[in-house]
């Protein structure tokens, strides 16, 4: 009789929050396919369970899936965790998942903790829908079009962010999203847990695991639309953000809930307005 994958979260820092079925889960499985073993051997030695290790990574999930797969086929119970949070959100083990699904092997999913839905949940901004997007890109046109991707994204926005990287991030964010709020979580149920709202650079430390949640867009009416308001978003993200004008339109229309095409007329009134102030050319 084949065995089963059992896909567990677990605790995204405090040890308390693994759940009791999560507990059982690993005290039967056989197995315990784990992103770090070094993270998940001392959750274990926590709770006292004592079961056998196999690194699953990205740059081995192939491999070493396969194999588990072939065994599980064959009754193994193997329980996947990741780091902390649940497995197969930017974490190795849908590859694994896949396989076990093609082999007619059972996955059973064991809920629990999770980074997004954590950090969305003491937010407050209200939002039915929201968009996970994993980490951003670290430079060139790959970054520039997932901010881009974001400024024109209506719903909330969840993303996980790098240390070294977070100040420049939200630089970046203030820049071409200019009204909507950020909200970073850091440490998430940690002794060190931090929550900041429209955060500045100065208010963020360059240490610990981030979660950054953008706020969705608010309903605006384009017909109270400041001209020079909107030349003043579309000029930051040409002239700070390095976005094309058209980019830069997309994401204003996008930003104030108008069209393009409307966006573009209250532009060009704008720029009128501009030379009307200036005067004559010399």
């Amino acid at each position: 009789m084949p065995g089963t994958l059992f896909v567990v979260a677990t605790p995204i820092g405090n040890l308390e929050d693994l759940t009791f079925r999560a507990l059982r889960t690993l005290r039967e499985v056989d197995l315990v396919a784990a992103e770090d073993t070094r993270r998940t051997s001392k959750l274990l030695a926590h709770y006292a369970v004592q079961k056998p290790l196999v690194s699953l990574r990205e740059h081995n999930e192939a491999r070493v899936g396969a194999d588990l797969t072939k065994r599980m086929a064959g009754g193994l119970q193997v329980a996947l965790v990741s780091d902390a949070g649940t497995p197969g959100i930017a974490d190795p083990g849908a590859r694994l998942v896949a396989s076990a699904r093609e082999q007619g092997i059972r996955v059973v999913p064991i809920p629990g903790p999770s980074a997004v839905t954590a950090a969305v949940s003491v937010s407050g901004f209200s939002s039915d829908t929201f968009t996970f997007r994993g980490f951003p890109p670290s430079g060139g046109q790959a970054r520039e079009d997932w901010l881009a991707d974001i400024a024109a994204e209506p719903s909330m926005v969840v993303f996980f962010e790098a240390p070294h990287r977070i100040r420049r991030t939200i630089e970046d964010l203030s820049r071409i999203l200019v009204s909507r709020p950020i909200m970073t979580l850091r440490e998430a149920t940690k002794i060190h847990e931090s929550i900041v709202i429209r955060p500045i650079t100065s208010d963020v430390m360059e240490k610990g695991e981030f979660v950054v949640v953008v706020a969705p867009l608010t309903t605006s009416s384009p017909k109270a639309l400041d001209p020079e308001l909107v030349a003043d978003i579309v000029d930051r993200m040409t002239n700070s953000a390095g976005f094309e004008e058209q980019e830069a339109i997309l994401a204003a229309s996008a930003l104030t809930s108008s069209k393009p095409a409307a966006i573009r007329k209250l532009l060009k009134k704008s720029r009128i307005l501009a030379k009307r102030r200036a005067g004559p050319s010399a």
